[in-house]
């Protein structure tokens, strides 16, 4: 059974724990996780480093447009990160999954 990870690093834990409960609140994931991140990257011709968190969150196929149009609408950054892949899970998880999608 497959379902679908999103991957979104945000400013910090209030906006992750924030953006989760509002996904997982209107079924669009069936679990949000967070964890704290260091990045390192250029921005406008600059080397940044700061710390973030990074939000994981499980859902359906079904829901990917649906989530990633509503992490674009409310993440903090100009240029979010909003990363997404299928994954193979065992058929109890994917079934919760869906289950909490509904």
């Amino acid at each position: 059974m497959k379902i679908t990870l999103f991957y979104t690093p945000v400013r910090d834990a209030t906006e992750a724990e924030s953006l989760g409960k509002q996904v997982v609140a209107l079924r669009l994931a069936a679990c949000a996780n967070t964890f704290p991140i260091q990045s390192t990257y250029l921005w406008q011709g600059e080397l940044q480093q700061e710390g973030e968190v990074v939000l994981l969150l499980k859902t359906t196929e079904t829901k990917t447009v649906l989530l990633r149009t509503f992490l674009e609408e409310k993440h903090s950054y100009g240029t979010p990160a909003i990363l997404s892949w299928e994954v193979e899970v065992n058929e109890t998880y994917g079934q919760w999954v869906i289950e909490s999608t509904i």
